[in-house]
């Protein structure tokens, strides 16, 4: 059985397991995925998610990364966590994806509520931000229905699919508590 970490109406963070590192490694690589979290040419190898996993393991304090679990079925629908978390100026980069199959479902939002809750609550961060394409329309969504607003832009900042793209920056306070409001 998964622990759960934190449980929302429809997913939870769970404790991410080494079994699912597959299912991880196929939703990284799929194409809709990594456009909008690096670039069209990324890819990353099989070998490469069981590193990740050793990262993960020796840092888990910088790099909390979770399961995204539907609560009805169990089943792993995503991966939420934090890039890195810098405490002396307590703030920590978000990052989340989810299975293609899975989008649209409202999971990511909730998936992102849970996260900030975790900051706020449990790490004593007092802000949170993340880094999203232009032309990502449902995470930008994502972000503005959890509280985030836009800071920055890095203008022409990412080569993808033969194009240059604008890199947001998208930031949220401790002290904007909607992570207590309903994301529905």
């Amino acid at each position: 059985m998964r622990p759960i970490v934190l449980k929302g109406k429809k997913v939870s963070l769970g404790i991410l397991l080494k079994e699912d590192l597959g299912k991880s490694w196929e939703w990284f690589n799929e194409r809709s995925t990594v456009r909008h979290l690096f670039n069209s040419a990324h890819f990353t190898l099989p070998e490469e998610e069981d590193e990740f996993y050793e990262e993960l393991k020796k840092n888990k304090d910088k790099m909390p990364t979770f399961a995204v679990i539907e609560n009805e079925t169990g089943k792993l629908v995503g991966i939420a966590g934090f890039n890195w978390v810098n405490y002396q100026a307590r703030w920590g980069e978000i990052l989340y994806y989810l299975a293609p199959d899975e989008r649209g479902k409202g999971y990511g939002t909730e998936a992102v509520k849970l996260l900030c809750e975790y900051a706020f609550r449990h790490l004593n961060l007092r802000k949170v931000w993340a880094k999203v394409h232009e032309d990502n329309t449902p995470s930008i969504r994502v972000l503005e229905k959890n509280g985030f607003t836009l800071s920055g832009r890095f203008r022409e900042h990412v080569w993808s699919d033969g194009r240059y793209i604008d890199e947001l920056i998208y930031e949220r306070f401790a002290g904007n508590h909607n992570y207590l409001i309903k994301t529905n």
